[in-house]
């Protein structure tokens, strides 16, 4: 365990070396970054906020709603209708033109109603509440698996530079030996081949590094993106890791069920089926509301009439009952439909529940098969670094050719990537479990 820690360290130092002038951002700071910047959980987060006033309106309908309404008229022109004033006795009646309206007209209404009973709207209350609780778990699974993924990218991005700097030290150790072979040459202790073999060897390593930049810059590329870091920041990645996180034990799936918000969705949704399931019976009930009215007017301008004006007042209690009688089979067939929802819902959590469960066994696997790989690399590395070591000291003796120098190096940069890459592969393997096993 020391030489895994020592080696680990020294990977950490290799990373601190090339960012050592930038800002410094640990783990925790950056997935708190993501979380409080990434588009894809604030347009979540807005669903959530759209579904919180989809409960305002449906509880709405249980609130009494009352409206004012007035108006006032002013009349240019004498409207006037024929009307009988008087009789001649059993001749005809006597007619004039009288004034039916007025120069001036104010009216003010008043109107309150309050929903007594309709099952619909309670229905749609439930199925509202449900929604936004659906809408919460989404979001909380699609957070924990952003934010499982900005960890993998963290680490990614910490490897991916480690992985620049073995190439950049493997070119340097290159270069140092063409740059031994073109004097051993020049004192004549060295061949031709041997000095093209190193110049081959070196001018390869430096395409390596190229390569391993540009790679490096993609994945910084796709860190900053999904934090919204601009891409003129640079950051310094502090977060200093020692040990591997030890295997964990299979859990138990209950509990595993329980703390999946991904699968809690779906519990809530088949809740939702069964209240929709209710709703459609609900079509059959009636529904009852009531309504009180008030209304005032006051009318001058009118010189038929004695007094020359005229007031109104008016109250009004109303109770409004509406029986659905017949709707052409449509209330039957919703009942159906939201059966058959229901039933499809409920297949859907066992599938959900057998796909949980796979998806644990494999990881388990996975992380066994990563562990064995890293204590297996680890030691290697060590042997390696031995057999470039004795491969100089021959060398320098006389004792070999400078093709097992090379060759030596070669596989030490081979197994240093190697230790990088099952790093890697380990930690992606138990980040991914913490997300299936529903660990926050």
């Amino acid at each position: 365990m020391k030489k895994l820690l020592s080696i680990i360290i020294f990977c950490v130092m290799f990373f601190t070396a090339i960012t050592a002038s930038a800002e410094e951002l640990d783990l925790d700071s950056y997935l708190a970054m993501v979380e409080k910047n990434n588009l894809d959980l604030l347009v979540l987060f807005k669903d959530i906020e759209l579904a919180k006033t989809d409960v305002a309106m449906a509880r709405s309908v249980f609130l009494p709603r009352a409206g004012v309404q007035g108006s006032y008229n002013h009349n240019f022109i004498e409207s006037t209708q024929s009307m009988a004033v008087a009789s001649t006795g059993p001749g005809p009646l006597l007619f004039q033109d009288i004034r039916n309206n007025f120069d001036n007209e104010l009216i003010l209404g008043v109107g309150i109603s309050q929903t007594l009973f309709n099952a619909g709207a309670i229905s749609n209350y439930n199925k509202a509440k449900l929604a936004r609780a659906i809408r919460e778990q989404s979001y909380e699974a699609a957070r924990q698996a952003v934010l499982c993924a900005a960890k993998k990218l963290y680490l990614r991005a910490q490897l991916v530079l480690i992985v620049v700097e073995i190439r950049e030290s493997s070119e340097r150790f290159s270069y140092e030996q063409y740059q031994r072979v073109e004097r051993r040459r020049a004192a004549g202790a060295a061949t031709e081949m041997d000095l093209l073999l190193a110049e081959v060897d070196w001018r390869s390593k430096t395409d390596a590094v190229m390569e391993a930049k540009r790679n490096a810059s993609l994945v910084l590329l796709a860190f900053c993106d999904l934090a919204r870091i601009p891409h003129s920041d640079e950051v310094t990645l502090t977060q200093k890791r020692t040990d591997l996180p030890e295997m964990p034990e299979n859990p138990n799936l209950g509990d595993v069920l329980s703390n999946r918000s991904d699968y809690r969705a779906l519990l809530l949704s088949r809740d939702l089926n069964d209240v929709e399931r209710k709703a459609s019976r609900n079509t059959f009930f009636p529904e009852v509301s009531a309504s009180f009215n008030y209304a005032l007017g006051y009318m001058n301008g009118n010189s038929d009439i004695p007094g020359n004006d005229y007031d109104f007042n008016s109250a009004s209690l109303g109770i409004t009952v509406s029986i659905p009688i017949m709707a052409g089979g449509a209330r039957i067939a919703r009942i159906k439909a939201a059966k058959l929802q229901q039933e499809k819902t409920t297949i859907a959590l066992s599938q959900k529940e057998t796909a949980i469960e796979s998806e644990l066994i494999d990881l388990q696997l996975r992380l066994e098969d990563g562990w064995q790989r890293f204590e297996s690399s680890y030691r290697t590395v060590e042997v390696a670094r031995r057999a470039v070591s004795l491969a100089q000291t021959a060398f320098a003796n006389g004792q070999t050719t400078y093709l097992n120098v090379i060759d030596a190096q070669d596989k030490l940069d081979m197994v240093w990537l190697n230790f990088v890459n099952n790093n890697y592969v380990y930690m992606s393997a138990y980040y991914d479990w913490e997300l299936a096993a529903g660990i926050k």
